[in-house]
C-alpha cells in the first residue's frame, strides 16, 4: 500500500509540474508574446528548479525522512500554485511596464511564478525513493521505477494540458486545479504522517494565509469597453471587445482586427487599406488566397466589392474562424471559403493557382517563422499565376534595429522574385522609417518595375474604400531608395531567427 501511494505521488507531481510549464506559456503570452524567449525562459526555469529540487530532496532524505515531511513538500507548492492566478496579472503588468528587455522580461516572470513551486516538486522523487527503498540492494530498481513513473506523469501532464485543458477550461481554472490536486495528494499522506489533525489544519491554514497576504488587493477599473468573448484556444488567448463605435479582436494583448459597428465591411484599420495595394498591381485578380483570418476584415471587403473574385482563406485556428463568424459578420459564400489549416500546409497541398496571395498571419506580434523562409516563398511562387503577386503584412520598422525583420523578409523575397516593393503604412509626416509599424511588402514575378504613378492611378480607379485616404498617400509611402540589407540574413527553414530579428 505504501509503495502504491508513493507511485501515485511521483506520477501526479510529475504531471502537475509539466502541466504548470505548459500552461505557463499562456500566463506569459498576453504580456510578453509567445516567442522563443518565452519558451526558453520557461524551460530554463523549470530545469533549474528541478536541479535544485533534486539536490535538496536528496539532502533532506538523509535527515530523518518521514511521510510528514513529504506531506509538507507537496502542500506548499499546492498552495503556491493555487493562488498564482491572483497575482500573475499584476506582476506581469508591472514587468511589462518597467520593461527589462524582451529576453529578461519573461525570464523574470517565469522565475517569480514557477521557480519556487518547481523546486518543491523537484524534491518529491528523490525523497520518495528514500521512503520506498527498504534495503540497499533495492535502491537502484526503486529509483528507476519511481523516476520512470515521474517521467510518465510528466508526459501525461504535458499532453492532457496541451490537448484538452487549455481549450476546455481556461488558464486560471487549470492552475487552480493543479494546486488543488497537490493539496489533496498531500492530504492522502496524512494517515501515514502521524501528525495530529489539529497541527495539519494549522499548517494548511498558515500556508493559505501566507499566500493570501501576498495577493494584491484588486483595483476596480472603469472602462468604456466591454468584453464580449474570451477564450483560450490551442494557439491564442482570444478576446473580443466592443465600444460605442467598433468591435475589436485581440490575440493575447495584441489588436488583430477591428470592425465598425455601423459598417461591418469597412476597412477600419489603416494597415488593411495598405494591404489592399496588391489589388492596384493586379486589379484583374480573380483568384485570391489570404493566409490568416483575424476578424475577416479584408476577405469581407473583397467579397463585397468583387463578387466575381474567388477568395480562399487559410486560418490555422478553428476558434478564430468561429469568432469571426459569430462576432464579425463573416459569412461563407460561393466566392469565399475559409479553411481551418496552416497556411503553408494549405499552399503546399492545393492544386490552385492564385493571382494574389496575401500573408496576414500573426501569433500576437510575430509572423510564424515558417511563413517567412525562402522555401516557403518558392512554394508560393509556384502556386501563383504567371503575373501573380505576393503581399505580406510585416510589423516592424524599415531602417534601424527595429527594421531588421522587414529587411530580412525583403532580402529573402528577392532570392525568389524579381521585384520587391515596401509600403510602410504611414504618411511621411506621421512616422519615420525607424518607427515600428505595419509595412506592406509586395513581391511580383515581373521583370520590369512598376511606376508608382501607374499604381496610384489604378488605386484611384478602383476606389471603394479599399485604399488609404487620400490615395496619394500610397506614393508618399513607397520606399524608393535602396535599403542596405547586409546586416540581415536570408531566412531559410534551417535558419530563421525571426524572434531575434523582431526584438534585437
Amino acid at each position: 500500500m505504501i509503495r502504491f501511494l508513493l507511485n501515485v505521488v511521483v506520477f501526479v507531481s510529475g504531471a502537475v509540474l509539466m502541466g504548470l510549464e505548459i500552461v505557463g506559456s499562456r500566463v506569459l503570452a498576453p504580456y510578453f508574446g509567445n516567442s522563443i524567449f518565452v519558451w526558453g525562459s520557461l524551460i530554463s526555469v523549470v530545469l533549474a528548479a528541478l536541479s535544485f529540487g533534486y539536490y535538496w530532496g536528496g539532502w533532506l532524505s538523509e535527515r530523518n525522512p518521514s511521510f510528514g515531511r513529504l506531506l509538507v513538500l507537496l502542500l506548499v507548492p499546492g498552495a503556491l500554485i493555487f493562488f498564482l492566478p491572483f497575482i500573475y496579472p499584476q506582476v506581469n503588468l508591472w514587468i511589462a511596464e518597467v520593461d527589462f528587455g524582451f529576453r529578461l522580461n519573461p525570464l523574470m516572470a517565469s522565475s517569480i511564478f514557477f521557480l519556487l513551486p518547481g523546486i518543491f516538486l523537484g524534491t518529491v522523487s528523490p525523497y520518495a525513493i528514500r521512503l520506498a527503498a527498504t534495503t540497499l540492494s533495492t535502491v537502484g530498481s526503486t529509483a528507476g521505477t519511481l523516476y520512470a513513473l515521474s517521467t510518465c506523469g510528466s508526459i501525461f501532464g504535458t499532453l492532457f494540458t496541451a490537448f484538452y485543458l487549455i481549450p476546455a477550461i481556461g488558464v486560471s481554472n487549470i492552475i487552480h486545479s493543479l494546486g488543488v490536486t497537490l493539496v489533496f495528494l498531500s492530504l492522502m499522506l496524512w494517515p501515514l504522517a502521524r501528525i495530529p489533525l489539529a497541527e495539519t489544519v494549522k499548517a494548511v491554514a498558515a500556508v493559505i494565509l501566507l499566500a493570501v497576504i501576498s495577493v494584491p488587493f484588486p483595483q476596480t477599473l472603469w472602462a468604456r469597453v466591454k468584453t464580449l468573448f474570451e477564450k483560450d484556444s490551442f494557439y491564442h488567448r482570444i478576446r473580443v471587445e466592443e465600444d460605442d463605435e467598433a468591435r475589436y479582436l485581440y490575440f493575447d494583448r495584441t489588436l488583430q482586427s477591428a470592425m465598425n459597428l455601423n459598417d461591418p465591411t469597412a476597412l477600419r484599420l489603416i494597415y488593411s487599406r495598405y494591404a489592399s495595394i496588391g489589388l492596384a498591381f493586379r486589379p484583374d485578380a480573380k483568384k485570391v488566397l489570404i493566409v490568416g483570418l483575424g476578424g475577416g476584415s479584408i476577405p469581407k471587403k473583397y467579397q463585397k466589392e468583387f463578387p466575381g473574385m474567388e477568395i480562399e482563406v487559410a486560418e490555422i485556428d478553428p476558434e478564430v474562424i468561429q469568432v469571426a463568424k459569430k462576432f464579425f459578420h463573416l459569412q461563407d459564400g460561393k466566392n469565399l471559403r475559409v479553411y481551418a489549416q496552416d497556411g503553408r500546409l494549405f499552399l503546399t497541398r492545393t492544386s490552385q493557382r492564385y493571382d494574389l496571395i496575401l500573408l496576414d498571419a500573426y501569433f500576437t506580434d510575430a509572423i510564424p517563422f515558417h511563413l517567412t523562409t525562402r522555401e516557403f516563398f518558392r512554394t508560393a511562387e509556384r502556386k501563383l499565376a504567371p503575373n501573380g503577386i505576393v503581399v505580406i503584412n510585416v510589423i516592424g520598422a524599415v531602417t534601424g534595429p527595429g527594421g531588421r525583420i522587414t529587411r530580412s523578409i525583403a532580402k529573402t523575397l528577392r532570392e525568389v522574385f524579381p521585384q520587391v516593393y515596401l509600403f510602410p503604412a504611414r504618411r511621411a509626416d506621421y512616422a519615420s522609417l525607424d518607427t515600428t509599424q505595419n509595412v506592406i511588402v509586395i513581391a511580383t514575378k515581373e521583370s520590369q518595375r512598376r511606376d508608382i504613378r501607374e499604381i496610384t492611378t489604378r488605386a484611384t480607379s478602383l476606389g471603394r474604400g479599399l485604399f488609404p485616404d487620400p490615395v496619394r498617400d500610397i506614393a508618399v509611402s513607397l520606399v524608393e531608395s535602396h535599403i542596405p540589407d547586409h546586416d540581415v540574413p536570408v531566412l531559410t527553414d534551417d535558419y530563421a531567427p525571426t524572434d531575434n530579428l523582431l526584438h534585437p
